[in-house]
Order: C-alpha cells, then structure tokens, then sequence
C-alpha cells in the first residue's frame, strides 16, 4: 500500500489512561508500528516539575519529527501515542496560553480518527505523572479540541484487553 495511504490513528486522553499499551497492542494486532509519546523521553533528561512552554514546543517538533519517520516504515496504520492536541491543553493548563507553534501545527498534522480514552482506568504513580488536574476535566478538553478540528473520533473504555477489543472493534468498523 502506497505510504500517502497510511490511516493514522491519534490516542489521546489523560494521563494514565492506557494510551501507551494501547497504541503498542494495536501495533502489534495491525502488524505496522506506532509513535511512543516523546515527552515520557525527554524529561528523562530534563526536570519536569521547572519546564517553559520553549519546552512544549521542543516536545511538539520532536513528536512531528517522530511522526513522519514511523509514517514511512508503517503498513496500513500508523497509531500516534499522544498528539499537539494533549500538549495544547498541558500548556493552556499550565501557562493559560499555547505557543503559536502549536496552534499553526494542530490543524497541518491530521489524523484519520482519535481514539480518546476515557477515564475507567485507575491512574497510576510513575516518575513523570503528576495527575495535576481532574482527569475528567482533561477528557472534556480533549472531545472538545478534536471536536473543534471537526475530526472523527471515538471514546475507548474499558479495562485491559476488553479496551484493546473495543478500540479493535472501531477501527475495523470505520477502515
């Protein structure tokens, strides 16, 4: 299939919500690949808790970047772990505004449909979740934004392998 034919899938949502296993599980049920979330790399490297919105921007070029280099290797679809979408409302709810850089970028970077995952999944403590706002704030947010892009979209619940059966199940239904 022609690269210009890769359906691209975005999963968004709050966070510890599930995305990163999703997006690894229909990879690997599609046989194609998928975008890992790059801020969970780069504040690897950098303090998370003292980050600018010159921060943002670096992790929204670098998710692009990452992007279109698993679009070229990817076989019918391509799942994006996270979106400009997510990193939009992380700088509205951090720095009450969003660098332009976003903005422009939201409305190039499209996505076939988003899977936006709800909130049934108990959050989980790692190094980098701070779970800052309300989770159900945050899900608002997202349906709105992409809402707001006038994209296709679905909300995935569930636990486990069940959501990863419902996220199958819309996907073989649109594509």
């Amino acid at each position: 299939m022609e690269k210009s034919r890769v359906i691209k899938i975005a999963v968004i949502g709050a966070e510890s919500t599930g995305k990163s296993e999703l997006c690894e599980a229909l990879a690997k049920h599609y046989q194609t690949v998928w975008v890992p979330e790059y801020a969970r790399e780069y504040f690897d490297d950098s303090d998370i808790y003292n980050y600018t919105q010159n921060d943002l921007i670096v992790i929204a070029q670098k998710q692009i970047e990452l992007e279109n280099a698993q679009l070229k290797k990817a076989k019918r679809f391509l799942f994006s772990d996270t979106t400009l979408i997510t990193i939009k409302i992380w700088a509205e709810l951090e720095f009450k505004q969003t660098p332009a850089f976003i903005i422009e970028h939201l409305n190039k970077v499209n996505y076939d449909h988003y899977l936006i995952m709800d909130n049934d999944m108990k959050w989980v403590k790692d190094g980098l979740r701070q779970n800052k706002f309300s989770r159900n704030m945050i899900l608002k947010m997202n349906k709105k934004e992409v809402k707001d892009l006038h994209a296709s979209f679905s909300v995935i619940n569930g636990m486990d392998e069940e959501r990863v059966k419902s996220a199958i199940k819309v996907i073989d239904e649109l594509f």
